[in-house]
């Protein structure tokens, strides 16, 4: 009998057995799908060894944490199919009890979930780094220590989710979900002190891809979260000087560039279009559209079509409050 026919076998049995002990019990559940959840709880919690995190039947562990009071692991689904496999990303107290779990999706070769890494670069662990990961911080600013789980939702290029769970001694509670982010795990995230204080805010990068071409075409659109009653919630609207900031960066690096890309232009122009400066939004990409013409139509796309494209969503998006008008006024049309 192969392995995988084996594990199967196995886990048929254990919720025969399970059926037949709930029937002595008078255990009802809803459906079959709390029969199989009930089974999972049972066989995670009877089969582990204290101070190791339990085995999963029917999948494999790739990866296991040590979260200060808490433990957690990642499993995958075995054996696992060509290109992806079901897994399940699941937090332990001391004693073996399940106090959060989260279905994810891996890779059939390389995990796809993780935690973000504090000590690394942009969450990921950074190469050559001496620096032992660091995955819990209290990013709410209670003393409180947080994680936050990257997870890959599919497709070809976007998108991923992150997830802030609070490790806090009574419970584990999520604080939030922000989803729709750029790329793999942590591409689309930056986590920043952008007030200075104790708490941090996430910055959310998110690609949005008009008319004008594919996904390494699509603007940049940045959300700004912070933690406001115990939730991260979308505050973009109170953070008018990082996006005037992150405007100036983008107005110099259009004037030093020699070759610009379209990318970097649908993206000035929502920059501009946060600010409340949508006339001026419109106005700097209809001027420098001409410069990418021949591409639009090697691709196939309507020039036409393309600059409707980004005026409907640069009349879509909403603005920011500002008291005075940014100071990086919108550059010329590209030489």
């Amino acid at each position: 009998m192969q392995k995988g026919e084996y594990v199967i076998s196995l886990a048929l049995a254990l919720v025969v057995v399970l059926a037949f002990i709930a029937i002595q019990r008078q255990w009802n559940p809803a459906s079959l799908k709390d029969v199989a959840s009930s089974a999972e709880n049972f066989i995670l919690t009877s089969t582990g060894i204290r101070g190791q995190v339990p085995d999963l039947v029917g999948y494999e562990t790739l990866k296991t944490y040590r979260l200060g009071d808490y433990r957690a692991a990642l499993y995958r689904q075995t054996p696992a199919p060509l290109v992806f496999a079901s897994g399940r990303f699941i937090i332990y107290d001391n004693n073996n009890q399940i106090v959060y779990k989260l279905e994810t999706l891996e890779g059939s070769k390389e995990p796809w979930t993780m935690l973000y890494d504090f000590a690394g670069h942009r969450g990921l662990p950074a190469a050559g780094s001496r620096n032992h990961p660091e995955y819990a911080r209290s990013l709410a600013g209670n003393g409180v220590p947080d994680i936050v789980i990257g997870q890959y939702s599919g497709g070809e290029h976007c998108c991923s989710i992150a997830t802030i769970v609070e490790l806090g001694k009574p419970a584990v509670t999520v604080l939030g979900r922000i989803e729709g982010l750029n790329g793999l795990p942590f591409e689309g995230l930056e986590i920043r002190d952008l007030r200075k204080d104790q708490s941090w805010e996430c910055v959310a990068h998110r690609p949005y891809i008009t008319a004008c071409g594919p996904y390494t075409d699509a603007a940049d659109v940045l959300s700004v979260y912070e933690c406001v009653n115990g939730q991260f919630t979308d505050r973009t609207d109170q953070y008018a000087d990082y996006l005037s900031g992150v405007l100036r960066q983008h107005v110099a690096k259009w004037r030093q560039d020699k070759a610009p890309s379209l990318a970097l232009l649908q993206t000035l122009s929502v920059d501009f279009a946060k600010l409340g400066q949508k006339d001026e939004a419109k106005r700097l990409f209809a001027m420098n559209l001409s410069l990418f013409l021949p591409s639009l139509r090697q691709g196939n796309y309507d020039p036409n079509a393309c600059l409707d494209d980004v005026e409907n969503l640069v009349d879509r998006l909403p603005s920011v409050q500002v008291a005075a008008a940014p100071t990086a006024n919108p550059p010329p049309a590209h030489k």
